[in-house]
């Protein structure tokens, strides 16, 4: 009765370590998921915000520069801007479509704060149209634009949680230094009313105060210029740091997933190894279960090396760039069946980390390009050393870009190739080929993107590999 007892109890003992293993598994898969789904999410939203608020600033300083010098040119980032309003609103309801109530109601907030400035932005443009620009600088001196601007990037950094102190205090500077400008301007301009109406007595004294004007109006017009460089610049250097940040995020939760939920993966599965071995059940449910609980451990252990892989490429790191750019194209052209070419140099090139993951995303971003939009039967990727440019290209036999596409250039994905180029001191162009296909091209600056220590005569030329 005993012996009955105890093969009960040691059974109902196994039953429930197995149950409890599946269920560990099941939770951890889910888990998994649910990170993953989270973490897309994260970067859709990002996204969007970013779109959005790139678009009221692009607007906004497209405005200004028009208001203030009256030039035709200075109005077409504005228009661009204000056609994708519309489109950039409905990406950011859609990327907040699962968020809670309270995220909900900020991203209502900037939305209607966002077409509040657009049609104040709209007012002043029609204002300096019809009754000429002090109409206009009226309407932009007031509180109400620099109010509304200071919400939507209050409402943005509240959501994104991106902002570091040093762009709070980059902001503030910022913000003293037009008021600054525009005390100095104000001051200029009352005491430039006083001389006018002293000088008017005495010609000679007119024509001198004419001449300071003229003087004053031209430096005006060149500090204008330059404010609109500068904020131009500073939306790029801002572009640069969010791209830097989340290829840092990204590697440190792959090293995170890797070193974390890989040890414990791996664990699991040596202990339900050990378990099945030392208990050797020949019972068929037993071993069922057994099996199941391997499948979903494995399952984990795959879902988990692809979202490492997605999240940042540990070839690029272990091996090199080439290797993980050979990777890379080898996976996608036989998913697709698509033949692919390949130039490398023959050894490894030296890079900085930062020039090593831009040039590994341009080809990643090009070739999915490719294999959503080219219909193509085969692609060329080559990367090539032409004192003093490092070229990577990327080629396509496919249907090409339509010519208001390559005018246009709003795709995302062709975005951020060119901004990568771009914080590197490169190139970036995008071309459609004769006979059918299109090309992307990108020309980096060797003494920005080779590590240092590194000769340049030690980076030799490569040969195709098809």
């Amino acid at each position: 009765m005993r012996s009955i007892t105890r093969q009960i109890a040691v059974v109902a003992l196994l039953l429930a370590t197995v149950i409890a293993l599946f269920v560990a598994g099941q939770l951890g898969q889910r888990r998994l998921e649910q990170a993953t789904e989270r973490i897309e999410i994260g970067a859709q939203r990002q996204q969007a915000l970013a779109d959005l608020w790139q678009l009221v600033r692009q607007a906004e300083s497209s405005q200004r520069g028009y208001i203030l010098l009256g030039n035709p040119d200075y109005l077409t980032p504005f228009q661009e801007s204000a056609a994708r309003l519309a489109a950039a609103l409905q990406q950011l309801d859609l990327a907040f479509a699962g968020a809670g109530p309270a995220m909900h109601a900020d991203v209502a907030e900037l939305e209607r704060l966002s077409e509040v400035k657009f049609d104040e932005m709209r007012t002043t443009v029609e204002l300096f149209a019809t009754r000429g620009r002090s109409a206009a600088l009226q309407v932009v001196r007031t509180d109400a634009g620099e109010l509304t601007m200071t919400r939507i990037d209050d409402l943005v950094g509240k959501i994104q949680l991106f902002e570091s102190s040093e762009a709070l205090d980059t902001t503030r500077r910022f913000q003293l230094n037009r008021w600054v400008n525009y005390a100095t301007t104000t001051a200029a301009l009352i005491a430039s009313a006083g001389l006018l109406l002293l000088l008017s007595r005495l010609t000679v004294r007119q024509l001198r105060a004419k001449e300071e004007e003229a003087a004053q109006l031209a430096a005006r017009h060149t500090e204008l210029e330059q404010l609109v460089a500068a904020r131009t610049e500073e939306l790029s250097e801002l572009s640069n740091h969010l791209q830097s940040l989340a290829e840092q995020e990204k590697g440190a939760l792959a090293r995170e997933l890797h070193d974390e939920l890989g040890g414990l993966l791996v664990a699991t599965r040596m202990d339900v190894s050990w378990l099945e071995e030392r208990l050797q059940s020949g019972d068929p449910e037993v071993q069922a279960y057994f099996k199941r609980v391997q499948d979903a451990l494995q399952s984990g252990v795959d879902i988990k090396r692809r979202v490492i892989e997605d999240l940042r490429p540990t070839l690029l790191d272990n091996l090199g760039l080439i290797p993980a750019l050979r990777w890379q194209v080898s996976e996608c052209c036989s998913r697709a069946g698509l033949r692919a070419i390949e130039h490398y140099p023959v050894q490894e090139l030296e890079l900085t980390p930062q020039a090593a993951i831009a040039v590994f995303r341009i080809v990643q971003e090009a070739l999915t390009n490719v294999l959503k939009h080219a219909h193509a039967r085969s692609v060329e990727v080559a990367v090539e050393i032409a004192a003093p440019w490092l070229l990577v290209r990327v080629r396509d036999d496919g249907l090409g870009l339509p010519p208001e596409r390559l005018r246009a250039l709003r795709s995302h994905g062709l975005i951020a190739m060119r901004q990568r180029a771009r914080a590197l001191g490169g190139q970036w162009q995008v071309m459609s080929v004769p006979g059918g296909g299109t090309q992307i091209e990108v020309r980096l600056p060797l003494e920005r993107v080779r590590a240092p220590d590194v000769p340049e005569d030690a980076l030799a030329t490569g040969a195709p590999v098809a």
